[in-house]
């Protein structure tokens, strides 16, 4: 999309050619019978509908006349007239395109303007110029918010506003039609009509045929006899025909009829004439065509209720028509089913095939679940790429089992992108049943959206109904995220560190740091137990820098002290990694802790590759520039892929303690871990092997040429002050054994920081 952020270009003056502009500005402004006249309420939906759209708290349509701005219509504000200079919308209305201002304060333009500088003032702004058919810029269609909004508007909010300006134009461009025909009576209208005593037809003004109305269709007959008759029922004639034959005057009576094939609707206001005697003479009245109107209406009545994109209906309408199915519920004891779903790994289609691609692959999944739903059944695009399908008529054992699985496979089914490749995404779903999983709209989706939360975390690409454990398994959550919130605050958190040795000599050459959570009724709590709420949590980079830095100052004189060298191993959030602050702290970190980043390896897991920012391979190179290694942990567990070792600048890879658990007992886990080790030596890279609890295992592991192990075999994860005594050991036999009290139990083995 052309969004212009520059300068608007200013008003021409000071010359001949400025002077006429000006003239003709006001002549066009004046035509449209803005200044002191009343509103057209359509202006009043088009801000609603805007305001909602951008998910802003303020819209408007405004026009600039002379050195003001006036507002036509508005949401969210009061305001009706300020100074064009002090307003955005006085450079917006004669910029080239949308402009958009992300942050008003960071402007300079506009950030010493009173509604910007006042505490909880505008902040955001999104203003799209108002053209008349001349060519003429005379305003604006803007909505503003009071939050800083650093990526605008989304392509669906941008293309939806641009198609309200295009409708405010036609709304305006009708009022300067309108506004030739004000002296008509009292009514606004486009022809003037008399009937006789009869109730037919006389007279039809010339205007009647400028509005495509042949008067010779029309005279000599009445109005249910003339081609306009058609299109509306019989009752309705009978009832127009009783009041006109009761004498009675009548005013904006809209009627439907078909003119050359043509559907089209007509405003008509009329009076009876009576002669001086009071002798009933007939009929004497206005009439226009609405046509155009009722089109902008229909418009805009489709924009409040479906999805610009795809047509489906939008989330305000798939509210109401589940709102229905309560109603229906309670009155007839129907149900109905709710289907929640998205796409698995839809960005991954935007990034590789464009966003044009994945417009078309919503697209594409729209007609295929629209096809695939009851005729009864309501389908929604409720954003992004999520969907929902509200289905009554599942009422035999088995069907929405039956139903949700044909429907995965019809979404799952690929199409072709621009260049013939194919382009598809499997789906995951969850499903809710009215009314046994909810007694309302928020009830409802609230528990259809924890079976999806259910089917991705099994995996994606399956379906998952409601259950009672769902809710319990996310309050757990919820109070789980509510006491790491106080946890961060009243630093209950530890850290534990695990030996590395050297397969060789078993000396001891680094360590991993993992977490500990001191809770306060459940006592130390491993990273399993919390670390999935905790990574999700705005809480999460800040203690995954805590736990750097403590680890780092740790460390630091255990490297100074082993003479065959010491790394240490320190797990990364996902959320870190999408900080852009990142690099920074971690230089910050190393500098304030003297810890040397060539002792360093930060471990991620698979799984953080597969749903990167655009720039995480500059930020590994980057954290690899203060001497850093990346460490992939868990590998052969996620959903990654072999090409990932390539893409991305890993170091050692980090052979997960499943596969090392079934060593010598499952050929299987043989071969996998022999072709790991195989392929890390191919490509370079460090082996680090987990989970070691056998001496069959370490034994296989050196035969295979591993060099580095961690485990239980070796040591538990233990607390800072006993590494040193590790370090000085001259062998595992002599080292003081953990007391009892420091041994974790089986649910606890090995448990890492992520």
């Amino acid at each position: 999309m052309h969004v212009e952020r520059g300068n608007a270009t200013g008003e021409a003056s000071g010359t001949e050619a400025g002077r006429q502009q000006v003239d003709h500005l006001h002549r066009e402004i004046a035509s449209l019978h803005l200044v002191g006249h009343s509103l057209d309420p359509a202006l009043d939906e088009i801000v609603r509908l805007a305001a909602r759209i951008a998910d802003c708290g303020k819209s408007f349509v405004t026009f600039i006349h002379d050195a003001d701005l006036f507002v036509l219509a508005r949401v969210g504000s009061d305001t009706v007239r300020l100074p064009a200079s002090q307003t955005v919308c006085g450079v917006a209305y004669r910029a080239g395109a949308p402009l958009i201002v992300p942050d008003l304060t960071a402007d300079p333009r506009f950030r010493h303007f009173p509604y910007v500088e006042i505490e909880g003032g505008s902040r955001f702004y999104a203003g799209f110029p108002i053209h008349l058919d001349t060519g003429l810029p005379i305003g604006t269609l803007c909505v503003i918010d009071d939050k800083v909004r650093p990526h605008g508007l989304s392509e669906d909010e941008f293309a939806s506003l641009r198609d309200l300006t295009a409708l405010t134009v036609r709304i305006l461009e009708g009022r300067r039609r309108d506004a030739r025909f004000s002296s008509y009576l009292d009514i606004t209208s486009d022809w003037i009509w008399e009937q006789d005593a009869e109730l037919r037809f006389t007279y039809l003004s010339c205007s009647a045929e400028d509005n495509g109305v042949d008067p010779a269709d029309f005279v000599g007959k009445t109005r249910w006899e003339a081609p306009s008759g058609a299109g509306e029922s019989h009752e309705f004639w009978q009832r127009h025909r009783a009041l006109l034959e009761a004498r009675q005057p009548f005013r904006d009576v809209r009627f439907r009829w078909l003119s050359n094939g043509r559907e089209r609707f007509t405003l008509v206001s009329g009076y009876p004439v009576f002669a001086p005697g009071g002798t009933f003479l007939g009929y004497r009245g206005t009439a226009r065509d609405i046509t155009e109107m009722e089109r902008v209406n229909r418009e805009l009545a489709h924009l409040a209720r479906h999805d610009p994109l795809t047509g489906l209906a939008n989330r305000a309408t798939f509210e109401t028509r589940v709102a229905d199915a309560f109603r229906r519920w309670q009155e007839t004891g129907e149900e109905a089913t709710l289907f929640l779903l998205d796409l698995d790994h839809f960005k991954l289609v935007n990034d590789t095939f464009g966003h044009s691609s994945g417009d078309r692959l919503l697209v594409e999944t729209a007609q295929r679940m629209r096809a695939h739903a009851g005729p009864q059944a309501t389908v929604a695009r409720l954003g992004g790429d999520e969907f929902a399908i509200l289905e009554p008529s599942l009422a035999r054992d088995g069907a929405i089992a039956e139903y949700a699985a044909g429907l995965a496979q019809t979404i799952a089914v690929p199409g072709p992108d621009d260049s013939g490749e194919s382009a598809a995404c499997g789906c995951s779903m969850g499903i809710a049943v009215l009314p046994d999983h909810g007694g309302s709209y928020s009830q409802l989706m609230g528990n259809a959206d924890l079976a999806l939360y259910a089917a991705k975390t099994r995996g994606r690409g399956r379906f998952m109904v409601f259950d009672a454990a769902m809710r319990r398994e996310a309050d757990r959550r919820n109070t789980l995220a509510r006491e790491l919130a106080d946890a961060v605050d009243r630093q209950q958190f530890q850290l534990l560190y695990q030996p590395v040795v050297r397969i060789g000599d078993e000396a001891v050459i680094g360590a991993e740091a993992l977490m500990r959570w001191n809770h306060p009724v459940r006592g130390i709590l491993p990273p399993a137990a919390f670390i999935a709420v905790l990574d999700g949590s705005r809480h999460a980079a800040d203690i995954g820098y805590w736990v750097l830095e403590e680890a780092c100052r740790t460390a630091l004189p255990w490297v100074q002290a082993a003479s065959h060298g010491f790394r240490l191993s320190v797990n990364l959030f996902s959320g870190q990694l999408r900080d852009p602050r990142l690099v920074h702290r971690v230089r910050s970190i190393l500098e304030r802790t003297g810890f040397d980043g060539r002792n360093l390896d930060l471990e991620i897991t698979e799984n953080i590759l597969l749903t990167p920012g655009s720039d995480l391979e500059a930020v590994l190179q980057n954290l690899k520039l203060l001497g850093i290694s990346i460490a992939l942990d868990d590998f052969g567990t996620g959903y990654g892929s072999l090409n990932h070792l390539l893409q991305f600048p890993i170091d050692r890879i980090k052979i997960d303690r499943q596969f090392v658990r079934g060593l010598g007992e499952k050929v299987d886990y043989d071969t996998v871990t022999r072709a790991v080790v195989n392929l890390a030596a191919d490509l370079g890279l460090k082996v680090t092997a987990e989970g070691i609890e056998t001496e069959e295992q370490k034994a296989f592991l050196a035969h295979l040429g591993c060099t580095d192990l961690q485990g239980f075999h070796f040591s538990r994860p233990i607390a800072a002050e006993r590494i040193g005594a590790l370090l000085g050991a001259a062998g595992w036999s002599e080292l003081p054994q953990p007391r009892a009290a420091e041994a974790e139990t089986a649910a606890q083995r090995n448990a890492g920081f992520a």
